[in-house]
């Protein structure tokens, strides 16, 4: 699951990493958390910029 890189809801291109992302997700209920990238992962749903850039 974590090997995998995550994917654009729109499209599903692979998000690389430096790319700026639009993200959806719930704001953390927990404090001081270490491991973003796994919590991203989990919790969050990406779109690549062009997709977001198609949106607006």
């Amino acid at each position: 699951m974590f090997n995998e890189s995550p994917k654009c809801r729109v499209c599903g291109k692979e998000i690389e990493g430096g790319e700026p992302v639009q993200l959806e997700m719930r704001y953390p209920k927990s404090r001081g958390f270490a491991e973003v990238k796994a919590y991203l992962k989990l919790e969050a749903q990406f779109t690549c910029d062009a997709c977001a850039k198609k949106k607006h």
